[in-house]
């Protein structure tokens, strides 16, 4: 085994020659649980990056003008 010099003593030490995240060669060390994404969020996700950002800003404001006279500010 091949010690090598650390940056830090840190919780988030490691070695000074390893890669940061997954960027290096080999396999991935991806030990993490798939993300679980409901339809709704996916269908939300969807229509947010097709709207256009005037039509974004447009219906944010008039969120805000209708809570406004609401009195809910």
């Amino acid at each position: 085994m091949t010690s090598k010099a650390k940056i830090t003593t840190g919780s988030n030490d490691r070695p000074k020659d390893e890669t940061i995240a997954q960027t290096g060669s080999g396999f991935p060390d991806d030990t993490s649980s798939p993300v679980e994404v409901s339809d709704q969020q996916i269908k939300r996700a969807e229509e947010s990056l097709r709207e256009n950002p005037r039509q974004k800003l447009e219906r944010e404001v008039q969120e805000k003008t209708d809570l406004s006279e609401k009195g809910a500010e």
